[in-house]
């Protein structure tokens, strides 16, 4: 049976929490006299100066950071944050659509980092009347991708390095672009989850990187940034190549849908035109142009082989 706690103990629990949060607000910082900027999602935000304490709410910011250089500065991350592999060893607060105040709180951050795709508006404003800030980013195509980068940078001091990093990821995107152009543009069903079938929508950066490698989703009327299709639509919309990111959750080898009812009938299922992709397609991070480079090599094969990403 739940035990249902009384009223006391959760008085108790409350106060023990607000003495938390309140030590954690009042404590003075050398970093507290900032600037006022605006973030990716239209918020204005008082950030410090320097922010030497920085928290991430998501996977792709904890990269950022890292590819930065400066780990040290991050206190703690998501239970999601797994690259580089000593984001794992950082202290946690949680989910990304639900992280823990108090454990925001106890890292005693300068700054926290967060997306408008996935992190909630209440948590910013939340963070805000404790008095800790909180800068949004948020990334509906690859140059969004690329502005976070240096957005990044300037905020923690390294504008210089993001823009180069940016350079050199803008000059591997445009050498993708070159070596596809004038190619057939095949029609591409990305399946972020099969049970139900949801897709990426056609205003989302995974559906321009998509478009980038040259090929073209399977999107078009598709409403909000991860729609839900029928496998009837799928087959009135007939891909061309069918795409799965390569994730631990994705647990079917991909020659078992040529078995399931409904994606059998499919020309790319029966054909094979089914890959997977790298995860890191769906951050929209540095190694976003890794994603690129293989997608494209799966559409546009240089020696016209079968692409090794299908296993």
């Amino acid at each position: 049976m739940r035990r249902i706690p009384n009223e006391r103990s959760g008085l108790k629990k409350r106060h023990t929490i607000a003495l938390l949060l309140a030590g954690v607000v009042c404590m003075p910082s050398a970093t507290s006299l900032g600037r006022l900027v605006t973030d990716q999602s239209g918020r204005r935000v008082d950030i410090p100066a320097s922010p030497q304490r920085v928290v991430s709410l998501a996977p792709n910011i904890t990269e950022i950071i890292y590819a930065l250089g400066l780990g040290d500065r991050l206190v703690g991350d998501t239970d999601y944050c797994d690259y580089p592999p000593e984001a794992k060893l950082k202290p946690h607060v949680g989910s990304i659509v639900n992280p823990s105040l108090e454990s925001i709180a106890a890292l005693k951050p300068d700054l926290v980092f967060g997306t408008a795709d996935a992190n909630r508006r209440e948590t910013a404003d939340q963070l805000e009347r404790l008095g800790i800030p909180l800068y949004g980013l948020a990334a509906h195509t690859f140059d969004d991708a690329m502005q976070s980068i240096e957005d990044v940078g300037d905020v923690l001091g390294q504008g210089a390095k993001a823009r180069s990093i940016v350079e050199g990821l803008r000059k591997r995107a445009q050498a993708v672009e070159q070596r596809i152009q004038g190619q057939p543009r095949p029609r591409v069903l990305f399946v972020v989850w099969y049970r139900p079938l949801i897709t990426a929508g056609s205003h989302t950066f995974l559906s321009d990187v998509i478009r980038r490698a040259g090929g073209i989703p399977l999107n078009e009327g598709l409403r909000g940034e991860w729609p839900r299709l029928s496998l009837e639509e799928v087959l009135r919309r007939e891909p061309d190549v069918i795409l799965f990111p390569r994730t631990e959750s994705f647990s079917p080898a991909l020659d078992e849908f040529t078995r399931l009812p409904g994606w059998r009938e499919l020309r790319a299922v029966k054909e094979h035109h089914m890959y997977f992709v790298p995860e890191t397609i769906m951050r929209p991070c540095p190694r976003l142009v890794d994603a690129l480079e293989q997608l494209a090599g799966i559409l546009h094969p240089v020696s016209g082989s079968p692409s090794e990403a299908r296993k």
